[in-house]
């Protein structure tokens, strides 16, 4: 179908503004409030209604703007979308001030036309993005926020412009019934926490970044601090409440198998993906490759998925980062390795994992990343990987920055002097390694002796953004996340509607960047330092490609699962609450002479160490905040159970 040119459409849209306005004309949000039973209730033991309207900046001006009615019951706006992209929006409660649970019978649209359906979009969700469900639950004093947004669709073809005015009335009704179930939702969870354990489930006063792209003053966001008020049962495993999120979901750290209905620290082991430290390998014969892998942890045994044949070289290599091998061409070992960057034609950085035991609260063991020898390893994700080499220099002309023109670069004097030196130091980091000051590829010295090579790019600062900040930085997957995406898939996914895609941060954003040695000016001593070097205890993720969430399409997560940050430990301080263990989190720490580093989790300290360690690895979550909790009290010998 041919897609208008966007030139095109809006002159289009000019000339015939008044054939092409969309009216919206009163749509009516309605709740009809009912009870079923045979139990005699009195008025004011059921009363759910609306309250708190808040429309979204950069909607369009209403007509009539979005107000509650007299009775509490209604919603009604008239707005005129006239162009794409215009859009209306708006967030309200739908609180519970009765004695009584409800229980939503109904969620439906109506009033909407095809011919309307081909140009406008209508929907209404809870605020997390989970859709409303028939049989969500409303406990007494709970509320719930839903997201109602109307909006033009912008990619659409000329042939779905309708030829005159579109006039619409909508009802979207819910509708909720008294509940007879002896069940409360995370909601009230979280709220019975902050009533009865002000001293341990702690407010956050900070920014957060809970979803892509927005970074606010937070208001919900609270920290369990509680250690025998912290324990859930989900999807038949044992997790630990880390804290709340900004849109009211609950994120929690795995800690392991249940055992008799009980999350007790004596469990001992069970089966998990073990990893050893990095290595290389010899590549060069046919093998075969997988995007991932399934694995039977009875009989040890992994299985490749989604595979492709092809030998590792110089031509190939790009194309198996980030790949799994079992080192033959039957895809199935019981060890399987993981590539993770190019040492050579023949030779791949590597991760390798077998099945064995492991501790209780760990999913398994392994390192961050198989290569410690680039900045871009502190990725969850990262792309371009320049490796550092070692020489010292002796007699060769040395410069401050350079010019790269058709193939060629050219250094430049540092400033205050009129020609090439032959220093090297903090204003002198670029060399030819010759008498000239010109060649094909440059090396700039970031630390001593330490350099890289550039190759096109025009700068340092080029290098830089190419390896943690542009657009296309989260290309393959670390060693950790292919780890973690496996074991999602195999033990979770089914359960992938009941959790929050919310922010996972990989805070790759420096403390020093106009100090270090990685810039014209920078010392050459000094580290690349990254945010959680010290312990941050500021929830703001700054950059959006340090954002990890399934929603952001610049660091995508295939699934709404990640790690602990090291923030997130900072807050609690509390080594016991983490069972003190040595853990990844998701944090990058700095980069040295040679050797990324990442924060972890030591014996419940916050440390950290080299990417390519093995250490323990326990995934973090964010359940949604309309699951439901059947029983518990949160103690390790009763756990909530969420259902």
């Amino acid at each position: 179908m041919r897609k208008i040119n966007h030139k095109k459409n809006l002159t289009v849209s000019i000339i015939l503004l008044l054939m092409l306005i969309i009216g919206i004309g009163y749509a009516y949000l309605t709740s009809n409030l009912s009870i079923s039973g045979n139990t005699e209730v009195v008025a004011n033991t059921w009363n759910i209604h609306f309250e708190n309207i808040i429309v979204k900046e950069g909607s369009v001006i209403a007509t009539n703007p979005a107000i509650i009615n007299n009775d509490n019951t209604s919603i009604s706006y008239s707005v005129t979308l006239s162009r794409s992209k215009d859009y209306y929006e708006f967030t309200v409660d739908v609180k519970n001030d009765g004695t009584l649970p409800g229980k939503m019978s109904l969620s439906n649209l109506s009033g909407i036309t095809s011919e309307a359906e081909s140009v406008i979009n209508y929907s209404v969700t809870y605020t997390n993005g989970n859709s409303v469900n028939i049989g969500d639950i409303l406990n007494a004093g709970a509320k719930k926020t839903i997201k109602v947004r109307v909006y033009y669709k912008d990619d659409i073809s000329s042939a779905d412009l309708p030829s005159s005015n579109i006039n619409l009335t909508l009802t979207y009704t819910l509708q909720y019934i008294q509940s007879d179930e002896n069940v409360f939702d995370t909601d009230v969870l979280v709220e019975q926490l902050k009533a009865e354990n002000p001293s341990c489930f702690t407010k956050y006063i900070g920014q957060v970044t809970d979803q892509p792209g927005e970074t606010v003053t937070a208001s919900n966001v609270y920290f369990n601090k509680c250690l025998n008020k912290r324990n859930i049962i989900f999807n038949n495993m044992c997790w630990q409440m880390i804290r709340t999120t900004e849109t009211s979901g609950i994120k929690m750290i795995y800690n392991g198998d249940v055992v008799d209905g009980k999350c007790l620290s004596s469990r001992g082991s069970h089966k998990g993906i073990i990893g050893n430290e990095a290595s290389t390998e010899t590549l060069n014969s046919n093998y075969l490759y997988g995007d991932s892998f399934t694995y039977d942890i009875t009989n040890n045994i992994f299985t490749l998925t989604d595979t492709i044949t092809a030998t590792w070289n110089d031509s190939t290599y790009e194309g198996l980062i980030g790949k799994y091998t079992c080192k033959n061409d039957t895809g199935t070992c019981a060890t399987i390795y993981n590539i993770n960057g190019y040492n050579s034609n023949i030779k791949a950085y590597t991760s390798s994992y077998t099945l064995g035991d492991s501790n209780y609260s760990e999913i398994g063991s392994g390192p961050y990343n198989a290569n410690v020898y680039s900045p871009a390893m502190v990725g969850y994700m990262f792309n371009k990987v320049y490796a550092f080499k070692e020489e010292s220099i002796y007699s060769v002309l040395t410069g401050n920055d350079v010019i790269y023109s058709n193939g060629t670069y050219t250094l430049l004097p540092a400033s205050g002097e009129s020609t090439l030196g032959t220093k090297k130091d903090s204003t002198h980091h670029y060399t030819c390694n010759n008498t000239t000051g010109t060649c094909n590829k440059v090396r700039f010295y970031y630390n001593n002796n330490f350099y890289i090579e550039l190759d096109g790019e025009k700068n340092i600062d080029e290098v830089v953004n190419n390896m943690l900040y542009n657009n296309n930085v989260n290309r393959y997957n670390s060693s950790i996340k292919g780890i973690i995406d496996a074991w999602y898939r195999q033990n979770l996914l089914s359960k992938t509607n009941m959790l929050e895609d919310t922010v996972y941060c990989n805070a790759r954003d420096m403390l020093n960047q106009n100090t270090n040695g990685w810039n014209n000016n920078g010392t050459m001593s000094e580290y690349m330092i990254f945010k959680n070097n010290n312990n941050i205890t500021n929830l703001e993720c700054h950059n959006i490609t340090d954002q990890f969430a399934v929603g952001n399409t610049k660091a995508t997560l295939k699934y709404p699962i990640a790690l602990l940050q090291d923030e997130e430990i900072s807050i609690i301080n509390n080594s016991s609450l983490f069972n003190n263990e040595t853990i990844w989190t998701l944090s990058p720490n700095y980069f040295g002479n040679w050797f990324a580093t990442m924060r972890e989790l030591n014996d419940g300290t916050s440390s950290h160490d080299y990417v390519t360690f093995s250490h323990k690895i326990r995934p973090v979550i964010t359940l949604s905040n309309n699951n439901v909790i059947t029983s518990g009290t949160g103690a390790e010998e009763d756990p909530w159970i969420v259902e």
